[in-house]
């Protein structure tokens, strides 16, 4: 059944529609009926029709300003227009509101039949895009925990995770509190038994699942936790705190202790809680990346342990001007520059400063880096060199002389920078103009820094390393500024609506491009077109 509100100030015209739909289309209910504009636009807005048949002359509101408010608040209701005057104009306003027929008077019954059937064609099509809807806002709906936990990793891995926020407000679901936070300290749990290898790969995942379930139980009446399982099996605790509150190193350490003895009682085996340092909600990324560290120190220290790398940092051994230099060295290396890696890293041990303490914390350090950053690029140490990290580890703490232990770097160095450049082997620098004119040309499909690392053949992690060596800007940033360049450039042309402009650039939700746009521009896209330079 299909329903319909006649508007007409002419009683005999509403009496003649009325006695065609009764006798000629009984799948059409009529359920209102106005003389005038302005009753007819409040039954239409309160009734919600699927068609509302218009006069173009009446007292106060015309068809034409009807079907223009019906166009913004109702613009599900089709329109079709009635007029004793054949103008062109008026058939251009009627066509620029959405009117789906205009119809001349006096009234042709077969004319106007022959609307009402194309009118409950689209009807129907309509239906079935709704109920197609439904169906897959139902499913989106079910996916929106997964997106949930895809945010979170993305936020932590320094990854875009816009386009997954508007995933999730379209699903229904709350966006994540982590933008209204100022700090987050991030926990990193890993079970000392796996490093063993004494279990099959379903023991270790099923132990997975069941720890992290564990944590989510344990953090859940606190508020702005949240705990996911990353890719290399660690559970990750995310904690996000207002800038009024006092967080200390010492109540974290406590909370982490009470954790790890309550894992330990429960499931009969030991684990170890990496802590990262206090960080701005910007630093995320290197927070976990702080507690992943901090977790490979078992290897130093033991397992059954709590290990904050802030702790570690401080006890006098090393100075930022050696985290520094460390962190160069390793940059180096991981864009498969093993020479330079190398230079640095020897520099650093010869100073006669570095007393032999000092020089096996700082190797064992930075051999620790090594093996959690590869974990990140997915890249494993064994399989790399032929022997686990605990083994190179052995063998550093076992070197008596510097020119042992620096040996023994090289030869850890020289395959791992061999393997990474095998990852990036066409990774040069006139790849980067192929890769910037490709998401050119794709912006409009939902471009990802994943997407892109696929396309061009490279792990996504290094891709992202290697994009901001080449360009000094991380991908993320570099894709969003060029979709607001195209964005100003398309508005600047003119023509085009906002809507058209957000999907012509890569976003599907035009709220989420309009904060976007503003975030880059200082300006609405509205005030940006208003103000924009003429061609």
């Amino acid at each position: 059944m299909y329903r319909v509100i006649i508007v007409d100030d002419e009683a005999n015209i509403r009496q003649g529609l009325r006695k065609i739909l009764q006798r000629f289309a009984p799948g059409w209910e009529l359920v209102g009926e106005a003389e005038d504009g302005e009753s007819g636009l409040r039954q239409v807005l309160r009734l919600q029709p699927d068609l509302v048949i218009l006069d173009f002359r009446m007292p106060g509101l015309n068809g034409i300003e009807c079907c223009e408010r019906i166009a913004s608040e109702a613009p599900r209701v089709h329109r079709i227009l009635l007029t004793a005057y054949q103008e062109f104009e008026l058939a251009k306003q009627a066509i620029s509101h959405g009117v789906t027929a205009f119809i001349t008077k006096p009234l042709d019954r077969e004319e106007l039949l022959h609307t009402l059937r194309r009118v409950e064609e689209q009807v129907e099509q309509e239906r079935s895009q709704q109920a197609k809807l439904m169906s897959l806002q139902q499913a989106v709906q079910k996916a929106a925990p997964l997106a949930e936990k895809l945010y979170y990793q993305h936020f932590i891995f320094g990854q875009d995770y816009h386009d997954l926020e508007q995933f999730i407000v379209e699903a229904g679901y709350p966006i994540p509190h982590i933008g209204d936070r100022s700090t987050v300290v991030i926990l990193a749990i890993s079970p000392d038994w796996i490093e063993k290898g004494q279990f099959s790969a379903i023991d270790v995942e099923l132990f997975g699942y069941a720890l992290t379930n564990f944590v989510q139980e344990w953090y859940s009446r606190e508020d702005h936790v949240y705990v996911l399982q990353d890719h290399i099996g660690q559970v990750v605790i995310i904690r996000s705190y207002p800038s009024e509150t006092q967080v200390t190193s010492l109540g974290m350490h406590e909370s982490a202790r009470r954790l790890k003895a309550e894992i330990a009682h429960y499931f009969g085996r030991t684990v170890t809680i990496g802590i990262s340092g206090i960080h701005r909600l910007s630093d995320a990324p290197q927070a976990y990346q702080e507690a992943s560290l901090a977790v490979t120190y078992r290897l130093v220290y033991g397992g059954d342990s709590v290990v904050m790398l802030p702790a570690l940092e401080s006890d006098g051994a090393l100075t930022d001007t050696i985290y520094e230099q460390l962190e160069l060295s390793l940059e180096q290396l991981l864009l498969g520059r093993e020479q330079e890696a190398y230079a640095i890293l020897d520099q650093l041990t010869r100073s006669e400063q570095i007393m032999p303490a000092l020089l096996h914390r700082i190797v064992i350090h930075y051999l620790l880096r090594v093996g959690a950053q590869l974990r990140l690029m997915d890249l494993d140490v064994r399989r790399i060199t032929g022997k686990p990290l605990e083994d190179w580890l052995a063998e550093l703490e076992s070197s008596l002389t510097r020119a042992t232990m620096m040996s023994r770097m090289r030869a850890l160095m020289q395959p791992i920078a061999c393997e990474v450049r095998r990852e990036r082997d066409a990774a040069d620098t006139p790849l980067i103009d192929k890769i910037k004119s490709y998401v050119m040309q794709v912006l409009t499909d939902g471009v990802s820094l994943q997407s892109v690392a696929d396309r061009f053949g490279m792990n996504a992690s290094y891709f992202s390393r290697w994009f901001k060596y080449e360009t000094g800007q991380n991908f993320v940033v570099f894709l969003r500024e060029t979709r607001v360049a195209r964005a100003k450039a398309l508005i600047e042309q003119g023509g085009l609506t906002v809507q058209e402009i957000s999907q012509q650039v890569g976003y599907a939700d035009s709220k989420h491009f309009y904060r976007v746009f503003k975030e880059h521009t200082g300006y609405s896209p509205s005030d940006y077109k208003r103000l924009r330079p003429r061609r």
